[in-house]
């Protein structure tokens, strides 16, 4: 099946600085995927250049096997909805926010309203629509805008941070239709998100923006630093990780969460890459808790939630990395 999304050999940059740099991303027809990274680390001029508002310096960008051009970017912006962190809205009535885009696609009349209140019912904001868009709350702007995008019923749908200044039940009500529009429609959804395990439920795939780049694994223990002892270790100047096999380059290191092994004794192991330290916060995600150990580095791992009663704060634990959950990029 062709893919949604294929990018090849991308660059962009403001100025000088370069921001994203992808040698290549496949996205899937009809795929759900979390675009996880912190501030700064470029996912939303990502999604700037997916919905063809920017365009890469360096690269290509395939929509569905085409490749993007002056001539079809129009035509292809007009298959993608947006929907911005902090939304523009025009001074007018959420209504005429929410008709703009259908009256641009040449759709109006009663038809048009038709459309515009369903999907304000959609988003939970029935009898808003003679409403002032200045007046709304963050997370109705919200709402608003994702009505706007609804309403035109684009083949992607890319979110930024969809479920910030939302409530639990709007994050529930947006969870439900990006989940629809996914299953049901077919659409093809990429959202952005600091927190991948609040979203592990409802992505098909979790990709992590690091500094612009993809980063094999997670950025819950991300460490800058060097190859050492012919690429057998990896030194971040305050502990040294030893690798499965030899790495020919990288500076950075990544240890997914779920690899890290605790235990509350001090033991005993011919593994290399054991380290002391204590806990220095917990806190419950789901059906897990996340333990933050202070062992050189501050380290996150993740424990069974039946094993909650085993840790402490302040308390001396062991800590086990997992060879096959380490990544050098």
């Amino acid at each position: 099946m062709t893919p949604a999304y294929s990018v090849e050999g991308l660059e962009f940059g403001y100025g000088p600085c370069p921001v994203l740099s992808l040698d290549r991303l496949e996205v899937a027809a009809g795929e759900l995927v979390a675009l996880v990274g912190p501030n700064g680390s470029g996912k939303t001029t990502l999604l700037h250049l997916l919905a063809f508002v920017e365009t890469p310096h360096r690269g290509e960008i395939s929509l569905f096997g085409a490749k993007s051009n002056r001539k079809n970017l129009l035509a292809f912006r007009r298959r993608v909805g947006l929907l911005l962190q902090k939304p523009y809205l025009f001074h007018s009535t959420v209504l005429g926010n929410i008709l703009w885009g259908m009256k641009l696609r040449g759709i109006s009349g009663a038809r048009a309203k038709q459309s515009a209140l369903a999907a304000l019912d959609r988003v939970g904001l029935t009898g808003f629509e003679n409403r002032s868009a200045s007046a709304l709350s963050g997370g109705e702007a919200q709402r608003v805008a994702l009505a706007r995008a609804l309403v035109l019923e684009p083949d992607v749908l890319l979110l930024d941070e969809p479920f910030t200044h939302m409530d639990q039940q709007n994050v529930q009500r947006t969870e439900d239709i990006v989940v629809h529009l996914n299953r049901d429609r077919g659409a093809t959804v990429v959202f952005t998100t600091h927190n991948p395990s609040s979203v592990q439920h409802l992505a098909h795939r979790i990709l992590h923006l690091f500094r612009g780049r993809l980063a094999a694994g997670s950025p819950d223990n991300l460490f800058k630093g060097d190859l050492i002892a012919h690429g057998t270790v990896f030194d971040t100047g305050r502990i040294r990780v030893h690798l499965a096999s030899p790495v020919a380059q990288g500076t950075c290191l990544s240890i997914e969460a779920s690899q890290i092994v605790l235990s509350p004794n001090s033991a005993q192991t011919e593994s290399p890459n054991v380290f002391q330290g204590r806990i220095v916060a917990l806190s419950q995600e789901n059906d897990q808790i996340r333990v933050e150990v202070l062992a050189g580095e501050r380290f996150q791992a993740l424990v069974k939630l039946d094993q909650a009663g085993d840790y402490h704060l302040g308390q001396p634990v062991t800590l086990f990395l997992e060879t096959k959950g380490i990544y050098i990029f």
